[in-house]
């Protein structure tokens, strides 16, 4: 496009803003009357949510969130649950080793399967009782774990002997239990 002097850049689009003002007035005022309308007729067919259709949104999130609420419960119990199994089974293997140290120096045999036998005063003692015992593995009255354990001659073999290691434990369902067995030679 080529200026002339005396043509601004709006000649060429015939609207002349000095000596025609009537002509860019009325095309201005068209312009934004399009628009206006135009804008109107997109308000129109835009018809937003309804009651309803927020209602069900609502309901849909509140089902997700209480979902979650419920999972994370869940994962909370399983991950308690793992965590006291875990320390029953460090429990049982503490006194396993206990034993396989005890066997080197002290003579296993002669107890014939007494209940939970442990050296009191130099002497092989029964306990049927087994022991209670916290999460330390530390003796308490009313702790969470029980520890109970037999010791005997596996047959036919003088010199070997089988470590049965039962732990038992409240769980969320009622009592756990977890057996251990092993053998120690002298």
């Amino acid at each position: 496009m080529y200026l002339s002097e005396n043509k601004s850049v709006f000649d060429s689009r015939c609207i002349s803003p000095l000596k025609n003002r009537k002509n860019h007035h009325w095309k201005l005022r068209m312009i934004f009357s399009n628009l206006r309308n135009n804008f109107r007729q997109t308000l129109k067919n835009e018809q937003g949510f309804s009651l309803i259709e927020a209602i069900i949104a609502v309901a849909v999130l509140s089902v997700g969130i209480i979902a979650m609420g419920l999972t994370t419960g869940t994962v909370m119990e399983k991950n308690n649950e793992s965590r006291k199994s875990t320390i029953a089974m460090t429990l049982a293997q503490e006194k396993i080793e206990y034993f396989k140290d005890l066997g080197r120096i002290w003579p296993l045999g002669g107890l014939g399967g007494s209940a939970s036998p442990d050296i009191v005063g130099g002497v092989w003692t029964a306990n049927a009782a087994g022991e209670v015992i916290d999460a330390g593995g530390n003796a308490v009255a009313n702790g969470p774990y029980t520890r109970t354990w037999t010791i005997s001659n596996v047959a036919g073999q003088n010199f070997l002997f089988n470590i049965l290691m039962t732990m038992t434990w409240q769980g969320a369902g009622g009592n756990r239990n977890l057996t251990l067995t092993t053998e120690v030679t002298q």
